[in-house]
């Protein structure tokens, strides 16, 4: 199985640098030091260490190493023959990834979803990163002023699993984020929402609208997802 080596340490040549701001989950992104030896490993990593995994081909072959979930970035690594923790680069030849015994599906453009409950045929899929809350500029005396408002959902990670160049001295406010999927009975991963939770359960279109509705959901917390998929699974 073809796989691209690139230890994290080598991947941080950008040279930035992460301190926790209080409250939890929250950090600064400046030009610094290695985000491994500034960021806790429970805070990087979804497990507290990595475990026996295994990867399941589309070609029916697998694969087996020691994995983990990295929070940064947005996917599972893995421990190769010389100890160096790494990247998987044949993404679109993996059907998914057993770590221990949690499953993860890839989906491009989101990287590894990590399939949390089952619903009948359908699973709740979450997957925890690091998102932009904002940007704090360089200002006179040395001084920050932060944004409040979270810009964006994208990771600070793109999509070749790269840390994105920050700009002079400015400074990138990142918060620990959850989103969750829809993982249809095709295995096709997918944004959760509304729409798509009606597209997946046409059929009963009618009811589930009903049930929103009644319920005042908003579909914006695993509470919420795992209360109607719930209901979805008792129609037939």
């Amino acid at each position: 199985m073809r796989m691209w080596g690139l230890m994290l340490v080598l991947l941080l040549g950008f040279g930035m640098g992460f301190a926790q701001v209080p409250g939890g989950g929250v950090y600064k992104v400046k030009n610094g030091s290695d985000v491994s030896s500034v960021i806790p490993f429970a805070e990087r990593y979804q497990f507290d260490k990595f475990q026996q995994g295994t990867v399941l081909l589309r070609n029916g072959r697998s694969s087996r190493a020691l994995m983990n979930y990295n929070l940064v970035h947005g996917e599972v690594l893995f421990i190769d023959a010389k100890k160096d923790t790494l990247l998987f680069d044949n993404t679109d030849f993996i059907s998914k990834i057993f770590v221990g015994d949690d499953l993860f599906y890839y989906t491009k453009g989101h990287g590894h979803v990590h399939a949390i409950q089952e619903f009948g045929k359908v699973k709740l899929g979450k997957k925890l990163f690091l998102v932009r809350m904002g940007n704090e500029k360089y200002a006179s005396y040395q001084q920050y002023s932060a944004t409040s408002a979270i810009s964006s959902y994208s990771s600070f990670i793109n999509q070749n699993g790269n840390f994105q160049a920050l700009e002079g001295n400015e400074k990138v406010i990142l918060k620990r984020r959850a989103v969750y999927f829809l993982i249809d009975q095709n295995e096709r991963v997918m944004v959760a929402s509304r729409p798509n939770l009606l597209k997946i359960y046409h059929v009963y279109r009618k009811e589930l609208t009903a049930f929103l509705k009644q319920n005042d959901s908003n579909l914006e917390t695993e509470a919420d997802w795992t209360q109607v998929l719930e209901f979805a699974g008792t129609l037939h």
